[in-house]
């Protein structure tokens, strides 16, 4: 990179990013202290007061505030700039969110919306379940309740029951969801003293099925097949839809005693897709409701080990083939092989472990069956997430933030920003939303493997800061920001947040914590943990990844990593450094994955802490993975190539999303159709040109007609060509791997294969693309013999390392540096209770009875006073300052 974006140290409020020249190649960001910039004043007239007890039409003061953002929102409109913002004060309690609140143009701009003085604040789309509306099954009647029969004896007497309707709560769907489906909102989720209770399932718990117990008997061709990369046949969305699913036979005698109450009978023999179920008690395809589940569901693994997916249990019969579902799944579900790991969901039947629940959507019954822990739902604090839309949008608007506030309880995504510039969401707190917490921008409702697929209307310049993300069913932040064809940069940052315990409803699905796309994001000083799948995603170019701690990710997945890219030649600049990388284990999980091509990656000054392996290079190029340390790995590092797995022939797998997009950044034409203007490709060459000089010569294989190579010939498109010209893409030239230190990381891979200094290289010829690839390094069995200390991740000065060629005093200055003191997560915020105290006597001031040029300079002192005590990224200096002001012009009235 020409260029580095590095974070700067100091009070947590304060750190910005700075463009600076990079010192060297191997050290591209470093820390500094930014300057601090004195904030704008609010304006007394500019504040307005939120209450739970405030009225709509009040006049939004402490002593008459409004009753909603809406309404505060509309009493700033139009009155507040960048030089005179406002701010909207929301005293403690809970908000019931029942609709979007939108923010949209200039008009809205410039305002803060803040907790009143730490006070308590909520967001939650979930709705209180009154515990008077539930009742024991015995005490209920009506047509609305016919599903209960379908219980199990055993439980029946402790189940309650609950009329949605009557509530006046919707009930929610559930919709076909999983790997590259679009993503639709979840399923309600029942909260009992805020602990998330599960649908009712079986097996009970954390087992699951495998193929002993559910086969599968029938495998139609999966929706991947029908993609535009696979096929010139391709479907359209809504017709892989209509795609028949997998039939599955019962294997062990637990699920032959039971998969006849998961659907109902089979009256659709052929092994296609079935046409809807019916209540009318005429038609064909009538279903008992009473009798019969109308609404089963399986979820998992279907035969891959990297995502989930569902399928809608159809019917059940004994004939054969038991059970007949709806819906393909993405890839052909496998009768062997893979992974193979399922739950039976939503069957009222399965309803008999305590804290089940399920919701009879059937013909609106609107039936809430719930099967309480202790055997009562009396004293029980119960909700269910009901919205299934935003809570928040922000659309073009400038200079908003949100500070110190809760949200929870939705079944779609948290607060939705489009085109908004130096916006902030900070020391607030995200749980229970079902798909995204936050998202910045916008994909183009194309799926992400396929050539098409691009994000915008991402902004620039906002940042999600020191706050915490947990209990998600999805991902975390979704971030887009910049523009790829011009290089364009967005300037987006998430840094000092926590992420636990996310993507816990759709898992494996590529939700992860954080996701980066565009061009010139960041992500910084974050710790993520405890996730089931992947925590960072890179969709773009010159991303930032530096000074997080990633922690126990990726636990349930695998063919993922705790950083993942993947099938773009183009996805150029990015730069991950100073991370830490620690207790990700199991076979085909990294710490970080270059999949499928991604390339030029700058993976340095990183610390990998106990894993498997650490660093997986699929067919990619020009990757430089210098200057870390692996401790305590199987082995550090995997590099295969396309030649590796697929020999000398063309064509490779994904080439036409391959060259797709490779085309659309660097083949010269209108922009349109998979080109990119001259102008543009221009800039890239430019801008590249020190780290990636050769980049002008990069190809992939084609005939004269400019069309990609189908076949090996002995023309055009000849192995020489393809494979051993070192500017093809399909050729893994320009990667760099040294001055890496290996702790107890033996050079012997599976198998008991020996590989190069701890690296596994599987490429034809690879050194010959990459002389002296791997010929830097140091392997030792203990952290004391190159003075590692664990605890503090630094070197002592005494190390051996100052003395090994290639390494010495000044790389082991430049890690130890970065290391110490690098402090993740979120953070505490500034104690501000002086500062009240001043603002307090300044809205109490009687301008009449002083004189005027001292009461304005009480105003203005108050303003700035005002300004401080909102924001969420005040230091500490600069609360001392403006009390002190403050307190100053006081005394002189």
């Amino acid at each position: 990179m020409s260029t580095a974006f590095i974070l700067a140290t100091g009070a947590l409020a304060m750190t910005e990013l700075v463009e600076t020249e990079p010192a060297n190649a191997a050290t591209k960001i470093s820390l500094t202290a930014a300057a601090e910039e004195a904030d704008p004043a609010v304006a007394p007239e500019h504040v307005v007061f939120v209450a739970t007890d405030g009225a709509p039409d009040a006049a939004g003061t402490f002593e008459d505030p409004v009753s909603s953002i809406a309404e505060a929102r509309d009493l700033l409109a139009g009155e507040t700039s960048a030089a005179s913002p406002g701010v909207v004060y929301i005293r403690g309690g809970v908000y019931q969110v029942e609709e979007t609140t939108k923010l949209s143009g200039i008009e809205n701009s410039y305002v803060t919306y803040t907790s009143y003085r730490g006070e308590e604040v909520q967001f939650t789309g979930a709705r209180t379940l009154s515990t008077d509306g539930f009742h024991k099954l015995a005490d209920v009647s009506g047509t609305q309740y016919s599903s209960a029969s379908r219980l199990q004896d055993s439980v029946r007497d402790q189940i309650y029951a609950l009329d949605l309707d009557a509530a006046g709560i919707a009930p929610g769907d559930i919709y076909k969801n999983g790997f590259n489906w679009v993503q639709q909102p979840l399923p309600p989720e029942l909260l009992v003293e805020g602990v998330t209770q599960k649908i009712a399932q079986y097996p009970n718990g954390d087992a699951k099925m495998t193929r002993a117990d559910l086969t599968v008997k029938y495998a139609p061709q999966g929706a991947r097949d029908f993609f535009s990369d696979k096929t010139s046949s391709t479907k359209t969305y809504d017709e892989m839809l209509q795609m028949p699913g997998p039939i599955f036979n019962a294997g062990s005698t637990a699920v032959k005693e039971r998969f006849l109450k998961w659907g109902p009978p089979t009256t659709w023999t052929q092994q296609v897709n079935q046409p809807p179920h019916s209540s009318n008690a005429g038609d064909p395809y009538y279903v008992d409701n009473s009798q019969y589940e109308t609404d089963g569901w399986l979820s998992g693994f279907f035969g891959t080990d990297w995502a989930t997916e569902n399928v809608q249990i159809y019917s059940a019969a004994d004939d054969g083939y038991n059970l007949r579902s709806k819906y393909p799944t993405m890839y052909k579900a496998t009768s062997s092989g893979g992974v193979y790991s399922l739950i039976a969901q939503n069957v009222l039947y399965e309803l008999d472990s305590p804290g089940e629940y399920y919701i009879d959507r059937w013909q609106d019954n609107n039936v809430l069956y719930y099967l309480p822990a202790d055997g009562t739902v009396d004293g029980k604090s119960i909700s269910l997430t009901s919205l299934s839309e935003p809570f928040f949008k922000l659309e073009g608007v400038a200079g908003v933030s949100f500070n110190d506030l809760r949200f929870d309880g939705g079944t779609g995504v948290g607060i939705q920003l489009f085109d908004c510039e130096s916006c902030r969401i900070e020391n607030s707190e995200f749980a229970n939303f079902s798909l995204d917490a936050i998202r910045i921008g916008e994909d183009n409702q194309t799926l992400t493997a396929l050539g098409e697929y691009q994000t915008r209307r991402g902004g620039h310049n906002n940042h999600v800061a020191n706050s915490s993300f947990h209990d998600l069913g999805g991902g975390g932040v979704w971030l887009a920001g910049g523009d790829r064809k011009s290089l364009e940069r967005g300037n987006n940052i998430v840094s000092h947040n926590e992420f636990r315990n996310i993507s816990k409803l759709t898992l494996a699905n590529y939700t992860p914590a954080i996701t980066l796309a565009g061009v010139g994001n960041t992500a910084s000083h974050n710790y993520i943990h405890d996730t089931p799948t992947m925590a960072l995603q890179i969709f773009g170019n010159d991303m930032l990844i530096t000074h997080n701690r990633f922690e126990n990710v990726v636990t349930a997945a695998a063919d993922q990593a705790a950083i993942y890219s993947g099938r773009d030649f183009t996805y150029l600049g990015n730069e991950i450094a100073y991370n830490t990388f620690a207790d990700i284990d199991g076979p085909r999980r990294w710490a970080i994955y270059l999949d499928d091509g991604m390339s030029a990656m700058n993976i340095h000054h990183n610390l990998f802490d106990s894993g498997t392996e650490a660093v997986y290079i699929n067919s990619g190029r020009a990757s430089e993975v210098t200057d870390n340390v692996f401790l305590d790995h199987e082995y550090a590092g995997f590099e295969l190539s396309f030649r590796t797995k697929h020999g000398a022939t063309l064509p490779v797998p994904n080439q036409k999303v391959h060259v797709e997009r490779f085309n659309d950044m660097l083949k010269a034409g209108d922009g349109t159709g998979f080109t990119n203007t001259q102008a543009n490709i221009n800039t890239w060459l430019q801008h590249y040109a020190e780290d990636y000089p050769d980049l002008v010569n990069w190809y992939w294989p084609s005939n004269p007609d400019g069309t990609a190579c189908q076949k090996i010939d002995t023309s055009s498109c000849t192995v020489e060509a393809a494979y051993e010209n070192p500017n093809s893409l399909l050729v893994p030239s320009g990667t760099e791997i040294a001055r890496n230190v290996l702790i107890n990381t033996p050079d012997e891979g599976p198998g008991g294969k020996t590989w190069p200094e701890n690296w596994q290289f599987t490429e034809y010829d690879y050194d010959h693309y990459n002389p002296d690839l791997d010929s830097i390094q140091v392997s030792v069995s203990t952290p004391l013999e190159v003075g590692f200390d664990r605890n503090t991740q630094t070197f002592s000065d005494s190390s051996s390392l100052s003395t090994t060629p290639n390494f010495g005093v000044d790389w082991i200055e430049a890690w130890n540096s970065e290391f110490p003191g690098a402090v993740v997560g979120t953070q505490p915020v500034p104690d501000k209770t002086a500062l009240w105290v001043q603002i307090d006597a300044g809205w109490a001031v009687d301008q009449d009875a002083h004189s005027p040029k001292r009461v304005e300079a009480v105003q203005t002192a108050l303003a700035e006073a005002i300004a401080v005590d909102a924001s969420g990224q005040s230091t500490v200096k600069q609360i001392d300052k403006a009390e002190a002001t403050l307190e100053t012009r006081l005394k002189k009235l």
